[in-house]
C-alpha cells in the first residue's frame, strides 16, 4: 500500500475536465486511447515521490493507499490542480520590451520574461498583456491513472531522480552505492548545481544515505 514518501512508477493521462483535451500522457496505450498519438513521442512512465511535489498536489495525493497494479480515473478541482487564476499575474509590458529583445508579440504566444514564463494575451498600441498564470489555472481536471510499482531498491530509486531531473537514461549514468554513499557517474554530460542539491536533498531524506558524489566523464 502507497504511503507518503514512497518512490512510485506510474502511468497517467490528463485532461481538461470541460473540454475533454488531453493536456499531459506519459503511455502510448494512453495516447492511443484518448487519439492523441504521435510516433515521434517517446512515451514512458514516471517514478515519483509521494508528497514531494513532482507532480500536482491532486494526484499525489490520490496515490495514498493504491496499491501496485491499481488502475482508476479521478477528478481534480483546480484548486488541488493548478491553482486558481490570479489576476495579479496579468501584466502589462511596453511593446519596446520585446523591439528591445527581437520578439514579435502576437496573442497565444508563450514567453519567458525575467525567468517567468507567460502568455501574450492581447497587442494593442505600445501595450502587451501578458498572462503569468498557468495555462490551466482555474481549470479542473481529470486523471487517468495506473500503479506500475513501488521501487524498493535503493539504487533504482537514485536513477530515477536523475532520470527525473535530468532527462537522463540509465546508459548515460553509473550509479554506485557503498554503504552510506552514493557515487552518480555522469557520462559527457553536466548537472546544473541547483539540480545536483535537489537529487541529494531527495537521496538523504529519502533513502537515508548520508553522502552524494557526482562524477563527471568525459
Amino acid at each position: 500500500m502507497i504511503k507518503e514518501g514512497d518512490f512510485v512508477n506510474l502511468d497517467y493521462v490528463g485532461k481538461v475536465k470541460e473540454s475533454g483535451e488531453v493536456f499531459d500522457v506519459t503511455s502510448e496505450e494512453f495516447a492511443k486511447k484518448f487519439n492523441v498519438f504521435d510516433e515521434k513521442i517517446k512515451y514512458h512512465p514516471v517514478t515519483i515521490i509521494v508528497g514531494e511535489k513532482f507532480l500536482i498536489k491532486g494526484v499525489e495525493d490520490s496515490l495514498i493507499g493504491k496499491n501496485e497494479g491499481d488502475s482508476y480515473s479521478i477528478e481534480i478541482k483546480s484548486v488541488d490542480a493548478f491553482g486558481e487564476r490570479n489576476p495579479e499575474l496579468i501584466k502589462l509590458i511596453p511593446t519596446r520590451y520585446f523591439n528591445k529583445e527581437e520578439i514579435t508579440p502576437y496573442p497565444g504566444l508563450r514567453v519567458n520574461i525575467d525567468g517567468l514564463i507567460g502568455t501574450i494575451r492581447s497587442v494593442s498600441g505600445g501595450r502587451v498583456i501578458v498572462d503569468f498564470n498557468h495555462p490551466l489555472a482555474g481549470k479542473d481536471v481529470e486523471y487517468e491513472i495506473k500503479v506500475n510499482r513501488i521501487l524498493k531498491d535503493d539504487k533504482e530509486k537514485v536513477l530515477s531522480l536523475v532520470s527525473f531531473f535530468t532527462g537522463m537514461s540509465e546508459n548515460e549514468c553509473g550509479i554506485e552505492i557503498s554503504e552510506k554513499v552514493v557515487k552518480i557517474k555522469i557520462k559527457e554530460k553536466e548537472i546544473p548545481k541547483e539540480v545536483k542539491k535537489r537529487i541529494s536533498e531527495l537521496i538523504k531524506k529519502h533513502i537515508k544515505l548520508e553522502k552524494v558524489e557526482f562524477v563527471e566523464e568525459y
